[in-house]
């Protein structure tokens, strides 16, 4: 069976931007800070700690947290653990996320750091 076959995603796809709200350098890599609003979450909140490949150009790694509420006060949080590939201007982030409302979904990031937008989409992994 190949690994294609493996990963088995739901048929709901969700798909929303993120604004980029923060960058931070430090020794060990770059902070970035963003937020957006999706459907079943409502308004999330997003840190990303990116570390980058200390051989390869353009790619690394990350983890993250994310946080959202809705607009019935229901509150959710997901760990995030991934990769990017990319340049300075662009770059694409996939990731994997253990959501406190028991889902785990796989996410795939476009970045345009020159709009300072990220487009996400995401579904939960079949279990």
């Amino acid at each position: 069976m190949s690994l294609a076959d493996q990963l088995k995603l739901e048929d709901e796809i969700n798909s929303f931007e993120l604004k980029i709200t923060s960058i931070t350098q430090n020794p060990e890599g770059t902070q970035v800070n963003a937020t957006g609003t999706v459907g079943r979450y409502g308004k999330v909140w997003l840190t990303y700690n990116f570390v980058p490949n200390s051989t390869q150009e353009n790619m690394g790694s990350f983890v993250g947290i994310g946080r959202a509420v809705t607009e019935d006060g229901v509150q959710n949080e997901g760990r995030r653990r991934g990769v990017y590939i990319g340049n300075s201007v662009t770059g694409t982030v996939y990731s994997l996320d253990d959501v406190s409302d028991g889902a785990t979904n796989f996410c795939i990031e476009k970045w345009d750091m020159s709009k300072e937008t990220i487009q996400l989409q995401f579904s939960a992994i079949e279990k």
